[in-house]
């Protein structure tokens, strides 16, 4: 009888000849813990799949697809052939730390609740010399504390993603019940994952470095701020149109309690109402692309007559607020060209932001 592998590890690697043997040896390292290990590569067009290729060791099961198709389309593939009871997911260029794996299965073992356990980040650059945390603009967004599940919402919806994805520490079965990674999103897919995991599963930070996290300029996923950016925004567009959706009362209550309107949300309506509110409220990074979901919401439930009598009695909104909101919101007006630029320049500025929270499974 075989017996599986507790750890299945898993690689998608694209165009990265220079880095992706380090990648590899950081994995092989890892001491204290039976892993299989499943790297896919992306159709790259550099020598990686000679390089990985090169590698024995028979630990590794190694498909070297010849067609670019997508970083969550072979992260998928992974995670699906992976016998593993845990995955862990590392990219191509980066490296773990030692002792990583065998620190977070320990975790995981004594904690049986927990439905993924994540760490935090060293940056490094192309010839992998340490570049100081205070020396880049998101250099502590990794450092973060444990929350809650509802507090854990809560900071992902008012300020984006901030989990390092190649950290991760994940029980198979939770992408059995959440679903695996969507690859109609190249910005936000792994942040996606994390609102739809952390409404099922509570998840854990390992207050330490666990990882080498190579920064590129210019090639990382979360660069080029122009078309990332925008693709960011939209993404997030699209992520507040399920955000809330399967959250419980008691997640609205752990983390929205200073802002819900009726508190103790007393029915499945008054939820429904409440998560649809917070897409209203005012957003420094992402009110336009919440209000414009919350408004197309908002005439869903005015639509109901049951939910207008409520958003009525509880909550004094009725077609005339919608209409006074709609008035309000710009995200659809067009600009004068003279005023364009600008206006532009401190969009892209503040989207830069978000574009520096969105590490995607690979850079392919």
């Amino acid at each position: 009888m075989t017996m599986l592998p507790r750890v299945s590890v898993i690689m998608p690697t694209y165009n990265h000849e220079k880095f992706v043997r380090a990648a590899i040896d950081s994995v092989l390292a890892q001491e204290g813990v039976d892993f299989e290990f499943l790297i896919s590569d992306d159709g790259s067009r550099d020598a990686t799949r000679e390089v990985v290729a090169s590698v024995s060791d028979e630990r590794i099961r190694f498909f070297p697809n010849t067609v670019n198709r997508g970083a969550c389309v072979v992260t998928n593939e992974l995670v699906q052939a992976s016998r593993g009871e845990f995955v862990a997911l590392l990219n191509s260029d980066d490296m773990w730390l030692p002792g990583k794996l065998a620190e977070q299965v320990r975790l995981m073992d004594s904690r049986p609740g927990l439905g993924a356990t994540f760490g935090r980040a060293r940056f490094i650059d192309r010839d992998a010399f340490p570049i100081a945390k205070s020396g880049l603009p998101f250099g502590t967004i990794f450092d973060q504390a444990n929350r809650n599940q509802g507090e854990w919402l809560r900071r992902f919806f008012d300020l984006g993603n901030c989990i390092c994805h190649p950290t991760m520490l994940i029980r198979r079965r939770c992408y059995d019940e959440v679903g695996l990674y969507s690859n109609r999103l190249r910005q936000l897919p792994d942040f996606e994952m994390w609102i739809r995991l952390i409404k099922r599963y509570p998840i854990h930070i390992v207050e330490k470095d666990l990882i080498d996290f190579r920064i590129l300029p210019g090639e990382n996923a979360s660069s080029d701020i122009g078309p990332n950016a925008r693709r960011t925004i939209n993404e997030h567009f699209l992520l507040a149109e399920r955000f809330f959706d399967a959250a419980t009362r008691e997640q609205l209550i752990e983390g929205f309690s200073d802002v819900l309107h009726v508190p103790s949300i007393p029915s499945e309506a008054h939820l429904r109402i409440e998560g649809v509110l917070q897409l209203m409220r005012p957003n420094q990074w992402l009110g336009a692309p919440y209000r414009m979901t919350g408004l197309s919401k908002l005439r869903e439930l005015l639509d109901d007559d049951s939910l207008r009598a409520i958003l009525a009695s509880d909550y004094n909104i009725d077609d005339r607020w919608f209409q006074a909101r709609m008035s309000e919101h710009e995200a659809l007006m067009p600009r004068p060209p003279a005023l364009q630029p600008e206006g532009r320049k401190q969009a892209l500025r503040r989207a830069a932001g978000l574009a520096w929270r969105a590490f995607v499974p690979s850079r392919s």
